[in-house]
């Protein structure tokens, strides 16, 4: 409406204008009259009223239309108002089922979780399953439902590997039940088993639950009886020497059967303590020395070498210090006579670090004192290192022994703890290995150490007697040549004053 009724003013002012400028623009006529100026002003607004009718006209069909269009567009704006609620309630809606799915979501993550967990202590409960009643049935002899016992053990081990929870549940707990039924039931069957010589024989077997176990060889009269032998790889051994009740006894509740409803009397170890006869104490050096492991083989390395020098250095002495007091005094005897001569070939005779002392300390018996002596301190100098050699090495062996012992001790417990760790601390035999190792391996050093140690106090104490003896033996004979050199020295001055006398 503002802009109709600007272009209304406009266009009467433009007919204002045409009839000022007819007016004005007009020349100046003299024949010109106030009715024809009058006339044509009227026409001048009869015109413009027409053009502002037109115009009116026109801006009001613009009005209208314009009304219209806003008409159209308000609706529009309601329509999409309505739209926009809508669509705000719906992604209201969408929202709340987003936050449902997410808590579903939530909750299955965790239903999942306790899933896992619970699928993984199955499995860990599986595997002992299948550890324990693999060992049970290794140590065990063989049984009538042996062979179903295996094929469960093996599918068993599929399961756990490809992480079948249900199969391997339902696997454990048929092995369990059919160990169960075992232990509670007796049974007399056929199979193979291998007699105490080592031959593969067809027998009849006999179990009474799994404590005992018994076979017979149809057709003879040969039986024995399943008793526990843990230094052996299946953990038991056949016991033939029964004696000939016992043997009857096992005979006849065999060939009877377990179905035989009359009381049979058998020698059940129940405990299952009973061992044969492979026990520790019935086992020899070699298989005791065996079981240390591998650090018996420095061990025994180090015992070698400690016997050998031992013995060499034994041999050596005994060699070296032979000799009696009846020689030291024949020298001394004949040295104090002045027979030094004779004294020097009997020390030559000798053999021994005594003998040769004394022949150097003779042979420089003509040398003054100084000389004397140095040639005494070389020949000792050169004597007693011969005499020591070897001790320290001795020493340090015995020394090295029980180290190597100790270093045996820790590797035994160490393995022992891996045992534990494998099986638990329920099964002592299974750890008897690595305790075993330990105390072998330790007596063994200390057995090594010990004599080494005491040989070594021995061959020091001779060594140490010998060069006493050397030592106090030589400064005796030097001694006694200085002395019969100071007498010839002083008989040559007293020779030559009384020949300067006489003369």
């Amino acid at each position: 409406m503002a802009e109709a009724g600007v272009k209304l003013h406009v266009v009467s002012w433009t007919a204002v204008g045409l009839v000022l400028l007819g007016v004005v623009g007009q020349p100046r006529r003299a024949h010109a009259t106030l009715g024809d100026f009058e006339q044509r002003l009227r026409r001048a607004v009869d015109d413009a009223r027409d053009e502002l009718r037109e115009e009116g006209e026109r801006i009001e069909r613009e009005a209208e239309a314009r009304r219209e269009q806003l008409d159209t567009v308000r609706a529009a704006c309601g329509e999409l108002a309505g739209e926009l609620v809508a669509r705000r309630l719906a992604i209201a809606g969408k929202q709340r089922a987003l936050a449902a799915l997410r808590r579903r979501r939530e909750q299955l993550w965790a239903e999942r979780t306790a899933w896992q967990e619970e699928a993984g202590e199955i499995a860990l409960i599986c595997g002992e399953v299948q550890r324990e009643l693999g060992q049970l049935g290794e140590t065990l002899p063989v049984s009538e439902s042996r062979r179903e016992q295996d094929g469960a053990l093996s599918r068993l081990a599929g399961a756990l590997e490809e992480g079948a929870a249900e199969e391997m549940a339902a696997v454990a707990v048929g092995l369990i039940e059919s160990f169960l039924d075992e232990a509670r039931t007796n049974a007399v069957y056929a199979s193979d088993v291998i007699d105490p010589a080592g031959r593969r024989r067809e027998a009849r077997l006999l179990r009474v639950g799994q404590s005992f176990f018994a076979y017979h060889i149809p057709g003879t009269s040969e039986a024995a009886i399943a008793i526990s032998a843990p230094y052996e790889e299946s953990g038991f051994r056949w016991l033939d020497e029964l004696p000939e009740k016992t043997n009857r006894l096992l005979v006849g509740a065999i060939a009877e059967g377990a179905g035989s409803g009359d009381p049979v009397w058998l020698p059940v170890d129940v405990t299952g303590q009973i061992t044969a006869t492979t026990s520790l104490s019935a086992r020899g050096l070699w298989d005791r020395l065996r079981s240390g492991g591998v650090v018996m083989i420095p061990l025994a390395f180090v015992a070698l070498c400690l016997a050998v020098l031992i013995a060499e250095k034994f041999v050596v002495l005994v060699r070296e210090g032979r000799h009696s007091l009846r020689f030291c005094d024949r020298v001394l005897g004949l040295c104090s006579e002045g027979e030094f001569a004779e004294a020097a070939v009997l020390a030559e005779r000798t053999r021994g670090v005594l003998s040769r002392a004394l022949t150097a300390c003779l042979a420089h018996r003509e040398r003054p004192p100084a000389i004397l002596d140095d040639a005494i301190q070389e020949t000792l100098l050169h004597e007693f290192p011969k005499l020591e050699r070897f001790l320290p090495s001795i020493r340090m062996l015995s020394a090295v022994a029980p180290m190597l012992g100790l270093l045996g001790t820790v590797t035994g417990i160490i393995a022992t703890f891996d045992v534990i760790t494998v099986v638990g601390s329920g099964r002592p035999r299974l750890m008897a290995g690595g305790i075993s190792e330990a105390l072998i391996t330790t007596a063994t050093g200390l057995a090594i150490a010990i004599p080494g140690l005491l040989a070594h106090s021995v061959l020091s104490g001779k060594v140490d007697g010998i060069i006493a003896d050397t030592e106090r033996f030589a400064a005796t004979v030097s001694n006694l040549v200085k002395q019969h050199q100071h007498k010839v020295a002083n008989g040559r001055d007293r020779k030559s004053e009384i020949d300067g006398t006489v003369g």
